[in-house]
């Protein structure tokens, strides 16, 4: 019984071991009939700007690449544009208020105008955005002195092609879509049980973000959807990470044949089974982390 305790426990070490990644937010991608060395580089969406840095290791690895892929292109057209001013509102001139009971719409005012200091105007606007803008909204006013690696990225590529791998109507489709009372009734209760407390749930990622532990990133984000009946902000791991991993692979692989190409996407794709790195290794691609 003894022997079966040990293999077993080795087993299972093993397994978990097998799973972890080596510390580092930048890997760079070869092989498999890919043209040149491209990277690959795990982002965080919104950070404070105390905690932003941009290597040389990284500057240099990106000036040494002809594209820029990011989950979306931000050079929005006409078509984006519209798509967003029409998803972002509720419908036929309604607010949140119109979703809510008197109790909780009280809830929501007062969290916004006594928790956030909103002025009026803001909290007008908040009031008639859909959940995941309202969220954003929200998140932006917790954390105000903020940084994004996407907007550096994309002022730093300068001349370089710009591609996104989904169109924001997808992503939006995919994030910001279904039932809108479900939607609001998930917003509400996780305004209420604290876990959209940007700050707080900030702080947990960016402790394993400074320390480039995709890894640990993953898991945590794994933790959280697992409190949030397997969902994060009201989405689907299988949604929200793994269906998008899998439809971005082809897309990357036929663009690395003919360019190289410097990747950012949000850190938390990077890792497990279904994550970018297993799948590109999968795929026949060799990928290996780069110490900055």
């Amino acid at each position: 019984m003894k022997n079966l305790a040990f293999i077993i426990a080795l087993i299972i070490s093993f397994s978990f071991s097998a799973q972890s990644l080596e510390k580092s937010l930048l890997w760079k991608i070869y092989g498999n009939g890919a043209k040149d060395t491209s990277y690959l580089y795990g982002t965080i969406h919104m950070i404070e700007k105390k905690d932003f840095v941009v290597s040389k290791t990284l500057k240099n690895r990106f000036k040494k690449t002809e594209s820029l892929v990011m989950e979306i292109q931000l050079d929005m057209d006409s078509a984006a544009k519209a798509f967003i001013k029409e998803n972002a509102l509720y419908p036929y001139g309604k607010s949140i208020k119109d979703y809510l009971n008197e109790t909780d719409y009280a809830y929501f005012q007062s969290y916004l105008k006594d928790s956030l200091k909103m002025g009026v105007i803001k909290v007008k606007i908040c009031e008639m955005m859909r959940p995941f803008y309202a969220q954003s909204l929200i998140s932006a006013e917790q954390i105000k002195n903020s940084e994004s690696y996407e907007k550096t990225f994309h002022k730093m590529a300068k001349k370089k092609e710009k591609i996104g791998l989904e169109t924001i109507q997808e992503q939006m489709t995919i994030l910001a879509g279904g039932e809108i009372q479900v939607q609001v009734n998930e917003f509400i209760k996780e305004l209420k049980e604290g876990s959209l407390d940007a700050e707080n749930e900030m702080a947990k990622l960016v402790k394993y973000y400074k320390n480039q532990d995709v890894q640990g990133l993953y898991n945590e984000m794994i933790v959280s959807m697992e409190k949030d009946g397997g969902k994060l902000g009201g989405v689907s791991k299988e949604d929200f990470l793994d269906n998008r991993n899998k439809r971005w692979i082809p897309k990357l692989a036929d663009l690395m044949k003919n360019k190289t190409l410097f990747i950012a996407v949000g850190a938390g794709h990077l890792a497990g089974e279904q994550g970018v790195i297993q799948l590109l290794k999968n795929k026949g691609y060799n990928v290996l982390p780069v110490i900055q």
